[in-house]
């Protein structure tokens, strides 16, 4: 099945439509999910150097709580 995705222009808003059947019920989900984090991400005000800080931030936090454990692992291989 060939599925178009088309796109209106109406009232100072943007609709797209596809067909129901073109995107398998369990995929629609992670669709509008993907394209809600999307849009989230493009209303951000975040700089480039916000979001690097904010990632080491979280990585360093993650290193803090897993360390132990991972260097278990690697110690026991």
């Amino acid at each position: 099945m060939t599925a178009t995705l088309q796109t209106l222009h109406t009232d100072g808003r943007i609709i797209f439509s596809f067909p129901e059947e073109a995107l398998p019920r369990a995929e629609q989900a992670s669709f509008i999910a993907f394209i809600k984090a999307e849009w989230a991400a493009r209303q951000s005000r975040f700089s480039q150097k916000d979001a690097d800080a904010l990632a080491e931030e979280i990585d360093a936090t993650w290193w803090a709580r897993h360390k132990q454990r991972i260097l278990a692992q690697v110690d026991a291989a």
